[in-house]
């Protein structure tokens, strides 16, 4: 059986700035690629810990942090 590719396309006469978010996404450098990606990253961790500082408000910063870890290390 052969391999078949998906090609998705995305209208963008009805989304104009996700064309944009496109247009400079394929210009970015690798390097500007790799800082945005620790961006998110960052931005990822520090919604994880407010929604776990929320879930368990008693707990302390020790008993997040550990929390985080594992999560970050989670295999899921």
């Amino acid at each position: 059986m052969g391999t078949h590719r998906v090609l998705r396309v995305y209208n963008t006469r009805v989304d104009p700035l996700r064309r944009d978010d496109i247009d400079q996404a394929r210009r970015a450098t690798p390097e500007e690629k790799a800082r945005q990606a620790l961006e998110m990253m960052r931005a990822a961790v520090r919604l994880k810990r407010a929604g776990l500082r929320a879930r368990h408000p008693d707990e302390s910063e020790a008993d997040i942090d550990r929390r985080v870890r594992e999560w970050l290390l989670a295999d899921d």
